[in-house]
């Protein structure tokens, strides 16, 4: 088999696979009850990964990965946090066992549903310190609100935010440190504002993993830096994907949008996907990749081939304007009134340089047929799916109940 052969191939088994990880586990609009009356010293909202919530489900009932970790939260310190889950469709297109909206789709309204509910906790509770734990789906959904919060366009500033847990998040940054952008450390810092010490006797030391998130748009945390922790195995495809994996990249940003009820469903909507994306890719190698200079034509790429092709398939990149649109028909008959005067001079040099930028695709893809790579991931279920059996979630509920301890001025 040829390489453009095992590539495809490979392409194709590890977009099932991602597709099995999202059945066999697991992220919209929800106003999260208070837990208790009162208001306490935490406020803990949690968003559970595919599979584990729906629309109706409950804020307070203790399931999933997430109930793991917060049910022994509550329990440790049930006079000073209460805490509450966003309800979703947390959907994967209508996979068997899932919900019915696409990833993306749902991803979106658990993003809403959290905002709604920071923004009621916050309100209702003008002092209270909040904080967000998130899995797979759910802390996608999480990294983006913090994101957000961390740069200054949250609803709430960022010193209301005690801490920040995300397991096996797909957006995770390629190569990221448990705490992003801050290599090396383990314990997380104070809660703002608080002068007491519990929270700096827990340490965060789950081993580095490789590679980054299956759907990573490359995270800024801003003013929560060292309050936010990316806990993932380094086996979990979804967290922790390979660095040479473009096409597999790109393959997870359509799958993501599809609707993958039934065999024939799912064709028609990856088609359409995968048409629309590679649309807007050329528009944009158009409008900003080549250059029409003196009637000669050349490719200067302002990003690889690979990242146009997955940026284009991303649901959170805008699609072209109208000015991006004019502009790429303006070039596109530049570079036919060039060809059609010097073919000869024209053509060989712009494609060789086409050729090269398919070239480095390949290179980009590299990951894909290697026996290594898929070794090093046939686990990858188990692993998303065994942050508790692992003891992962150990530290996270030490962190949330010193955080607790902390803003109410005493020690456990």
């Amino acid at each position: 088999m040829n390489r453009i052969g095992r590539t495809a191939r490979a392409t194709a088994l590890m977009v099932a696979s991602s597709w099995t990880v999202a059945a066999a586990l697991t992220p919209v609009q929800a106003s999260a009850a208070s837990g208790g009356s009162g208001c306490p010293a935490l406020f803990v909202l949690g968003v559970q990964g595919t599979g584990q919530s729906n629309p109706a489900a409950s804020h307070t009932a203790d399931t999933g990965l997430l109930g793991a970790l917060l049910g022994p939260v509550m329990a440790a310190a049930p006079n000073l946090v209460q805490r509450s889950y966003i309800s979703y469709d947390a959907g994967f297109g209508g996979v068997v066992g899932a919900g019915t909206e696409s990833y993306a789709t749902s991803v979106t309204g658990a993003v809403n549903g959290l905002i709604d509910a920071i923004n009621h906790e916050a309100t209702t509770c003008p002092t209270t310190k909040l904080a967000a734990v998130g899995y797979s789906q759910g802390a996608q959904a999480v990294s983006t609100v913090a994101q957000q919060i961390g740069g200054g366009h949250g609803l709430v500033p960022s010193d209301r935010i005690a801490a920040i847990i995300l397991y096996g998040d797909p957006d995770r940054s390629p190569g990221s440190p448990v705490f992003p952008g801050r290599p090396g450390q383990t314990r997380p810092d104070r809660v703002p504002g608080s002068v007491e010490t519990a929270v700096s006797t827990v340490q965060i030391s789950v081993p580095r993993a490789g590679g980054g998130g299956i759907g990573t748009g490359g995270q800024r945390f801003g003013a929560l830096t060292g309050r936010v922790a990316e806990v993932c195995d380094d086996a979990d495809l979804a967290c922790a994907s390979p660095d040479r994996a473009a096409l597999f990249q790109f393959a997870a940003r359509l799958v993501a949008q599809a609707d993958l009820r039934d065999p024939v469903a799912a064709l028609a909507s990856l088609n359409n996907l995968l048409r629309t994306a590679l649309g807007a890719a050329w528009t944009t190698i158009l409008d900003q990749d080549i250059v029409v200079d003196n009637r000669a034509v050349t490719y200067r790429p302002r990003k690889p081939l690979s990242q146009r092709l997955i940026d284009a398939a991303d649901p959170r990149t805008p699609v072209p304007n109208r000015t991006q649109t004019d502009s790429a028909s303006g070039h596109l008959a530049q570079i036919n009134a060039a060809v059609s005067a010097d073919p000869i001079g024209v053509l060989p040099a712009l494609a060789g340089q086409l050729a090269g930028a398919i070239g480095g695709l390949a290179a980009d893809d590299a990951d894909m047929s290697n026996p290594a790579v898929w070794a090093h991931f046939a686990g990858t279920v188990a692993a998303h799916t065994g942050y508790a059996a692992t003891g992962e979630l150990a530290s996270g509920i030490a962190w949330l109940t010193a955080a607790a301890h902390d803003i109410a001025g005493s020690h456990p």
